[in-house]
């Protein structure tokens, strides 16, 4: 009898063992992606929980997570069984940020000075463009079939000759909804180093200004390598479980900190690995160009949104004020097909030029060691991943099937935007090619 406890004793404490080590580690990623998506969704894209609980969160082991919501407080909660428990909190210019070790209550103090924020004239009408019939059948493609919801599409824009000629929402969002990028993010962090760049105040031979790297030998690590995530620091871009990724996004208030504390894998510039943490670096290593953290905070909107028009953007800071350039920026389905657009036209907008040309032009050539798969914070088709785009089409490319699709050969551009939570799920090529042969079609 002793010897049957004392087996059951040591079984039940192996069991703890294994449930702190490997189990309740996870439960922080499963409480902060909750209380950080449920926030946005619901101070940023007016989606409500049942809704953001069902589509954003319906996959994986979110469900195990209990979620509350303070609307007067602007405040998202979640935990896992009241275990890790993590807080979101909403602040109307920078959207929400994940809390982990600093005061709530001065978090929600932040904002950012916007009282001398100009945007550019809208290009496109002021009512929703449904396109042909053949457009419109095209674009439903996109969309799951009655008494589906596998691909859960929440819009798709079609820009062709710099016009609007489609577009479909889904019901609840329209073309004001601002819409979450996830890694589309990137490319966005890119164009904005484009411009400090253009201004001469950053040069892709420079080494990353970061104090903390001054004596050893990250100090080599360029501009030009980060922008082609070549910088060889320590990665792992895996969210089912404890990753350097995790670690960022769901445990630290400041991410580019975090990520630039990771030590050298490899020498930098020699190895290629798509990196959400080398993002943020840049995204962090911004600010040092600026007076102060109110000129940080602006230049977003200054410089690259207000220019095109683009007045629904909010690209959301972590809990420490930088941006999250990995993953977080909201804007509508048609001004994210205003930045694939200022792309297409090597960064010219109506005569202004925003962002260089010789800087876009570095953006959508392969970085070495790549596969031809991506160039600078942008993913390529060099390698022919999609057979209906041509080489040289590229792309905006994040989470949960986002796509901001450039294709120079057709002066194109495909906005698909939703919430397709098994990867691969999604056939950009297929709609791509669908979209394609409608714009052909002849009009009867």
């Amino acid at each position: 009898m002793k010897k049957t406890v004392s087996i059951f004793v040591s079984l039940i404490i192996l069991l703890g063992i294994v449930f702190y080590i490997f189990v309740y580690p996870k439960f922080e990623i499963v409480s902060g992606f909750n209380a950080k998506v449920l926030c946005s969704c619901t101070f940023m894209s007016g989606i409500d929980q049942e809704r953001a609980e069902r589509e954003e969160l319906g996959f994986s082991l979110l469900w195990l997570a209990s979620n509350t919501i303070d609307e007067a407080d602007q405040t998202v909660t979640s935990s896992v069984l009241g275990m890790q428990k993590k807080t979101a909190v909403y602040r109307k210019e920078f959207g929400c940020a994940l809390v982990n070790d600093l005061d709530v209550d001065e978090i929600k103090k932040q904002e950012r000075e916007v009282s001398d924020l100009q945007y550019a004239a809208d290009i496109w009408p002021d009512r929703e463009v449904s396109g042909t019939e053949a457009i419109q059948r095209a674009l439903r493609t996109a969309f799951d079939k009655e008494g589906e919801e596998k691909l859960i599409t929440r819009a798709v824009v079609v820009v062709k000759d710099g016009e609007l000629i489609g577009e479909a929402y889904a019901d609840g969002v329209s073309r004001e909804t601002p819409l979450l990028g996830w890694s589309m993010a990137k490319t966005i962090t890119g164009f904005l180093v484009g411009i400090i760049a253009g201004d001469g105040d950053w040069t892709l031979d420079s080494s990353l200004p970061i104090e903390e790297w001054a004596n050893d030998e990250r100090s080599e690590i360029t501009l030009k390598d980060a922008m082609q995530m070549s910088t060889g620091l320590q990665w792992e871009e895996d969210y089912g479980k404890v990753s350097f990724a995790t670690k960022m996004l769901y445990g630290s208030d400041d991410m580019g900190a975090y990520a630039q504390s990771l030590s050298l894998a490899y020498p930098p510039g020699e190895h290629w690995e798509y990196s959400s943490g080398t993002s943020n670096i840049l995204a962090r290593t911004m600010e040092n160009f600026f007076a102060d953290a109110s000129d940080y905070h602006s230049f977003p909107y200054r410089r690259l949104f207000g220019p095109i028009g683009a007045e629904s953007f909010v690209l959301e800071t972590d809990a420490s004020g930088h941006f999250v350039g990995s993953s977080y920026g909201y804007g509508s389905a048609r001004d994210w097909a205003k930045l694939g657009l200022l792309a297409l036209n090597k960064g010219n907008w109506q005569g202004v030029q925003v962002v260089d040309s010789t800087w876009i032009s570095f953006m959508t050539e392969p970085a070495p060691d790549s596969n031809g798969q991506y160039g600078g914070q942008t993913w390529l088709n060099r390698n022919g991943k999609f057979l209906n785009y041509a080489p040289q089409s590229f792309w905006m490319g994040g989470f949960q099937g986002q796509q901001v699709s450039v294709h120079p050969d057709k002066n194109m551009v495909i906005v698909r935007m939703g919430v397709t939570n098994t990867r691969g799920d999604f056939d950009f090529n297929a709609l791509a090619g669908e979209i394609f042969e409608a714009v052909e079609t002849p009009v009867n």
